[in-house]
């Protein structure tokens, strides 16, 4: 019975990994389309992919509008967190489902809202929309990541320290922070994956001159089919597993779960 869940596990992962691994070494044929396996390797593909305005250009709008809506949402999902588990107060419950409802709500429909609100309140700066909607849709990964540290956390720890004479804000600071920041560590690193890849919200939001890096391949697959989406896929694969290993090495993976 073990050897038969073990095999439907790897025939699981297998299944999953396939399409990655067709893509990654796709990307190294040295023919103007793709194929599986190559012909002939090179490494040609990568260097046209970054030679690209369009790809490198719409990868530091990505960049730069993951940084930012990860970096506000986060003190505002500890705030939120911490009073969803410290505090005790009626409607808490409903407070929690309401504030995760952007990971029930369909990002098509999230993204369109979005649009028809800010357009009925006459805001036209595309970086600010792009950012208040990718504050929404990171906020609820780095609530849920942060309520699973807190909820490990020993209140009698926080407790102790009050009862030592130490203030609500120093206990904060000095002992809840230290203790749960590998989740929140975690949930910034999923919180950026998530705004960095998302296509669904974005395609509302941006224009021609303002466009992140999947909306950006998207266009370009209209019109083009060589292996430098490839390419571009497997550098973020790449970067996908070196967050991965940075989370493992910095916080422990098992610890981020509560494994």
């Amino acid at each position: 019975m073990t050897r038969l869940f073990h095999l439907l596990i790897g025939l699981l992962a297998a299944f999953i990994l396939a399409p990655i691994v067709v893509v990654v070494v796709a990307s190294f044929s040295a023919r103007t389309v793709p194929e599986f396996p190559p012909s002939q390797w090179s490494f040609r593909w990568y260097e046209h992919a970054l030679n690209q305005a369009i790809f490198v250009n719409s990868a530091v709008n990505s960049l730069w509008l993951a940084a930012v809506a990860t970096l506000l949402a986060t003190p505002l999902a500890l705030a939120v967190a911490y009073a969803i588990v410290r505090g005790r107060f009626p409607g808490r419950d409903a407070l929690q489902t309401f504030l995760l409802a952007p990971l029930i709500v369909p990002s098509i429909v999230i993204g369109l809202s979005i649009l028809l609100a800010l357009a009925t309140l006459g805001v036209r700066d595309i970086g600010l929309r792009l950012v208040g909607a990718h504050v929404l849709i990171t906020f609820p990964y780095l609530v849920r990541t942060i309520m699973a540290s807190l909820v490990r956390l020993d209140p009698m720890i926080e407790e102790a320290a009050r009862t030592l004479g130490a203030p609500p804000l120093r206990t904060f600071l000095s002992i809840t922070l230290p203790l749960v920041r590998p989740g929140i560590i975690a949930g910034m690193l999923f919180a950026f994956i998530v705004s960095f890849d998302n296509v669904s919200l974005s395609l509302f939001l941006t224009n021609a001159r303002t466009n992140t890096l999947p909306l950006a391949i998207l266009s370009y697959l209209e019109f083009n089919f060589d292996p430098s989406i490839a390419a571009i896929s497997t550098m973020l694969v790449v970067l996908s597993l070196t967050i991965a290993v940075v989370l493992e090495r910095v916080v422990g993976l098992r610890k981020v779960v509560g494994a």
